[in-house]
């Protein structure tokens, strides 16, 4: 496609509440979620006491979002939390939270394509009988995203929506069996417990481990803002997709570890956990729909990876293309497509990016699942909270800069409850370091931390250096589509 055949400009008002929420919650993979991360928060964690562990990460992500979409109403960009960031602390942070973002979710994406690889080998192998290295199917998906990266963006919501839509119902299908015939017991209904929300049960055990997984299961959905450009009524959309979408993810994880546990019984279920933990939620289904539905969601379990995937490629798209539309970066990153008003080339460039991440840990041998998604997807998410908690205080430095908005509980005291929330997150995931990227090495911690450092003070850096060699390409930093005038801070 030539120059000419490009613009700079996003399809606006092309895509609805519906389509933003499929996005996001489809990045939070639900199947994924229970099947990964029951386990490790039941057996690892606060055992019985789960589900109130959703119920409390779910209360502090919905207090990050009531000034969070406060803001994303005077705030419209495809930047999503870099400019927020840079309107709230300054275009130094901004374009440091910038590339930790891009970093934190690049490594995200590339646990998952681990993942996608390692799920697609075991189906391919159980029902057709032979196997081939699990790099080629990651960049098969790789390929699939950019396929559906570089078209309009609401034909990629219809995609994870139908995705969506299997792999959810499988899970409530099992819901509603536990919920009938009251859990675990063989001799009939014997009642449903309620000690998985009992604060004693809650608090429990090893709560900081329980949070930090079921925090993770919700990663994905501060993306809300990134379609502000192309989002129908972005002030009005945007904050009702974001709301939506933390409210449906907490309740249907909530509710579907209570029910789980109860498959189980409250007294065995920890120990099963334990014991077998890929086998938790498989061994549910099978004895409470059939070996039909197990066998089923060996396959939903792949398209939930790859509609996770998918999800993270256009969100790491559109960081590039504000990037590269303000000429922080490779300009040409900023054009998009004249026909589908998408961003083509960082489609493109971000699928280069993954196909090159994929090969190498191939090259190095790496397991697809205990090496490339849980060392991945680990430090991906350690980067993300350590973005939402920063967020938060531009989120409160930005209306105290600005009277755009009045309301007390939108602008100081609910940014307040998050800030202490996500620092209390903050906290739990650096002590647990260890823990989420899957190995205790002094070396491989020192490298991992290293590196989430280096993602920020390179965008630091680079704003530094623009400040006195391109005063004009730094005032950009930050800038917004649209919305009141708003001038981030100098520094």
């Amino acid at each position: 496609m030539t120059p000419q055949q490009s613009t700079g400009r996003l399809r606006s008002n092309s895509i609805g509440v519906g389509h933003i929420v499929f996005f996001v919650v489809s990045a939070a993979a639900p199947l994924s979620g229970v099947v990964l991360a029951f386990p490790v928060i039941i057996g690892m964690g606060n055992g019985v006491g789960a589900a109130g562990a959703f119920v409390l990460s779910a209360a502090v992500l919905l207090l990050f979002a009531v000034g969070y979409t406060a803001m994303s109403r005077h705030i419209v960009n495809a930047g999503g939390f870099y400019t927020f960031v840079a309107q709230g602390l300054g275009r130094v942070a901004g374009l440091g939270a910038a590339t930790m973002a891009i970093f934190a979710y690049t490594a995200i994406q590339a646990g998952m394509f681990g993942a996608l690889g390692a799920f697609v080998d075991r189906v391919v192998q159980a029902y057709l009988g032979f196997s081939i290295p699990w790099w080629i199917y990651a960049l098969v998906g790789v390929v699939a995203c950019l396929a559906l990266g570089v078209r309009q963006v609401k034909v990629g919501a219809r995609v994870l929506g139908v995705m969506l839509a299997l792999e959810t119902s499988l899970i409530l299908v099992l819901d509603a069996a536990v919920l009938i015939t009251g859990g675990a017991s063989n001799d009939g209904f014997t009642g449903l417990s309620w000690e998985p929300f009992a604060p004693a049960a809650v608090l429990s055990g090893s709560l900081g481990v329980a949070l930090i997984f079921a925090y993770n299961t919700f990663i994905g959905f501060e993306a809300t803002t990134i379609y502000g450009e192309e989002a129908i009524n972005p002030k009005r959309t945007v904050p009702r997709a974001t709301y939506i979408a933390v409210t449906v993810m907490g309740v249907f994880y909530a509710i579907s570890a209570w029910l789980l546990i109860n498959a189980y019984g409250v007294d065995v279920v920890v120990g099963l956990a334990q014991q077998d933990p890929e086998a938790l939620a498989t061994n549910a289904i099978e004895a409470q729909l059939g070996r039909a539905a197990a066998d089923l969601m060996s396959f939903l379990i792949v398209t939930s990876i790859f509609a996770a995937v998918l999800a993270f490629h256009n969100t790491l798209a559109r960081y590039l293309y504000a990037l590269g539309r303000q000429n922080l970066i490779w300009p040409v990153l900023g054009r998009t497509s004249h026909k589908q008003q998408t961003p083509y080339i960082a489609c493109l460039v971000q699928a280069v990016t993954a196909a090159v991440v994929v090969v190498a840990f191939a090259v190095a041998g790496a397991d697809p699942y205990t090496q490339v998604f849980v060392w991945a997807s680990g430090i991906g998410s350690i980067g993300v909270i350590l973005l939402q908690t920063v967020a938060s205080i531009a989120v409160f430095a930005f209306f105290r800069r600005n009277s755009v908005d009045k309301r007390l509980w939108h602008t100081v005291i609910a940014p307040l409850l998050a800030i202490v929330g996500l620092l209390g997150l903050t906290t739990l995931a650096l002590s647990n370091f260890d823990l989420l990227i899957g190995s205790s090495s002094p070396g491989v911690i020192a490298a991992m931390a290293s590196v989430l450092v280096a993602a920020v003070l390179a965008g630091s850096l680079r704003a530094m250096w623009l400040r006195h060699r391109d005063p004009a390409s730094y005032q950009r930093i930050g800038s917004v589509a649209e919305g009141v005038e708003v001038e981030p801070v100098g520094f």
